[in-house]
């Protein structure tokens, strides 16, 4: 058996099409920012991706840059000023920051009512109490990923691998609304981590791991989320080894080109529907 390919591409651009249609009813151009802090060329990459998205999709796109050795006042500053502008209906601080800058204090300072990402905390917390402006975007991204396969969720199995439970608990949470019977919390390092990748038959891992699972780890038949993006002698790879895990699974997202897509498309998303909000109650 051969794992079925997820289409991430495909899935984000029935996404688009969404978002060009509720930025054409709003009858305004909705805006995006982001700080960028450093040169880490990833990042950058990020950043003009999704700059890229929104100029197709008709959003308004703001880009702070700062030095790598920018002070932290410098940054909150910056957030602030986001904060505060009337064009800017959403934005994020494009994460990693350089190590020397608290990342947690950084994101706190994000309005709520602004946070196109949705992983402030008090965002989380509204939507574990199910009344969230917006849903995390990877978050919503890896649940439009699963759906896309078809596959009936009611009373399966999930387990997520990570290393953070600000990922596990809205992740969880949308799980169980969409029927799932158990959500699992795994640790990369837990003993118990192949018995737990074994039950699963949704598997989801972000762990920054090359490789990290393998095929032996799978349940025959499982859908396997990959959010990992890692550099691998001078490839891009998840943190699941795609040879042998194509072998057991019954659903694979690719490395590139499955996670990354929607989860661009489901932060523009956010977006317009923070400017919907915003600007008009809705």
């Amino acid at each position: 058996m051969s794992a079925k390919i997820i289409d991430g591409k495909a899935v984000a651009a029935r996404l688009d099409q969404k978002t060009a249609e509720l930025v054409a009813k709003l009858g305004i151009r909705p805006g995006l920012a982001a700080i960028l802090a450093g040169d880490d060329p990833a990042s950058h990459l990020y950043v003009s991706l999704k700059e890229k998205a929104c100029a197709r999709l008709g959003i308004a796109f703001k880009k702070v840059l700062l030095p790598a050795d920018a002070a932290e006042e410098t940054v909150l500053a910056a957030v602030r000023r986001l904060n505060d502008d009337p064009d800017v209906d959403g934005f994020i601080v494009q994460l990693p920051l350089p190590p020397h800058l608290n990342e947690d204090k950084v994101v706190a300072s994000i309005d709520t009512a602004k946070d196109a990402d949705g992983f402030h905390v008090k965002n989380i917390a509204a939507l574990l109490l199910r009344r969230e402006l917006v849903v995390p975007g990877l978050v919503a991204g890896i649940m439009e990923l699963i759906g896309s396969t078809g596959a009936v969720l009611a009373g399966k199995t999930a387990v997520i691998v990570a290393n953070s439970r600000v990922f596990f608990e809205p992740l969880a949470e949308m799980l169980k609304r969409a029927g799932t019977g158990l959500q699992e919390y795994a640790e990369s390092y837990s003993p118990k981590l192949r018995s737990q990748c074994r039950s699963a038959d949704i598997l989801i891992v972000a762990v920054g791991k090359p490789n990290f699972i393998t095929g032996d780890m799978i349940k025959p038949g499982a859908i396997v989320i990959d959010v990992g993006t890692n550099r691998l002698g001078g490839k891009v790879v998840g943190d699941a080894d795609a040879a042998s895990v194509k072998e057991a699974a019954g659903w694979l997202t690719p490395v590139p080109g499955g996670v990354g897509p929607v989860t661009v498309a489901m932060l523009l998303l956010n977006t317009v529907k923070l400017a919907s909000k915003r600007r008009f109650g809705t």
